[in-house]
């Protein structure tokens, strides 16, 4: 595996760290291999190892500072953190997960400590649904080795017909995952308009913090909308700010984008997504896996 001596630094945001992108057009690309992913959701949110990126420093850390707190967490997910960590999750009632980079992270996972982090799951009635990082070959594999069908996050240096061939070279598929854009033009154009390959991952949460309508942009971006990440975020007090918080407490209207997410016959994962700065997400783990669980059942 190539050398991986050039990691961001400690001040770049998640979306800074994930994304560098490229333009271009794609057209459709008929799959020869997809990975077998899991079977359609029964309603079933998933939870988002994201979630606790701010786990190795007590629970408290700012936006700004995520790719050092991704590194602490590499540096911190041994076998007995990840026994924990999933311990939890499905104390908390959830049975899909959303694996984050850092926690399945190529500096450290081969493929027998990829088994390691399979039979954990496994041990826990854990189904991994998704991973939350960049597109690169390194992730594409370890996806393979945990039964991940796509990659949700940035792009990194990838243009889109780049990206198309890792993604049918490996058999996984990748969503963008919005951040900086506030359009569905926006978002569909980073990945060429979409593909079989390629889709969109829907932050309901940045959507809002970048002034966007969320279910109009969802309903904008279909049938390319393949994952979500249901996350609600408080009104902005600067430009450009994105606090979390409860889901339906806040401005994301979360409501109105699972309800465009039924309209569209929307088939994919809803994994629920909040990085608090300065609160555990446990302790509202399983009041927000119920609040989605009752607008999808509506």
């Amino acid at each position: 595996m190539p050398a991986r001596s050039s990691l961001p630094s400690s001040s770049l945001t998640r979306r800074a760290f994930l994304a560098a992108t490229g333009a271009g057009a794609v057209a459709a690309v008929s799959p020869r291999v997809l990975l077998a992913g899991p079977p359609t959701p029964a309603k079933d949110p998933a939870f988002n190892t994201a979630n606790l990126v701010a786990r190795v420093t007590g629970y408290r850390f700012q936006l700004s500072q995520w790719m050092e707190q991704h590194k602490k967490t590499i540096a911190a997910t041994d076998e007995v953190a990840w026994r924990a960590i999933c311990k939890e999750i499905a104390g908390a009632g959830f049975k899909a997960v959303e694996v984050w980079e850092a926690h399945a992270a190529p500096e450290t996972l081969d493929e027998a400590r990829a088994r390691t982090w399979k039979r954990i799951l496994e041990d826990n009635r854990l189904t991994p649904v998704a991973y939350a990082g960049g597109l690169r070959p390194e992730t594409l594999r370890i996806c393979q080795w945990l039964g991940i069908p796509h990659v949700d996050g940035g792009l990194r240096e990838n243009t889109p017909e780049k990206a198309t061939a890792l993604c049918r070279e490996h058999g996984i598929r990748f969503n963008i995952e919005n951040h900086p854009e506030k359009s569905a033009a926006e978002i569909l154009a980073k990945i060429g308009g979409g593909n079989d390959w390629l889709g969109v991952c829907i932050d309901m949460g940045w959507l809002a913090s970048r002034g966007a309508a969320g279910p109009a942009t969802i309903k904008a971006c279909a049938p390319f909308v393949r994952h979500t990440h249901v996350k609600d975020v408080k009104q902005l007090k600067t430009p450009g700010a994105h606090e979390t918080c409860l889901l339906g407490e806040g401005v994301a209207d979360v409501a109105g984008c699972l309800a465009a997410l039924h309209e569209m016959k929307y088939a994919g994962w809803y994994s629920w997504e909040d990085e608090p700065e300065d609160r555990n997400p446990f302790d509202s783990a399983v009041r927000n896996r119920e609040w989605i669980e009752k607008r999808l059942a509506g």
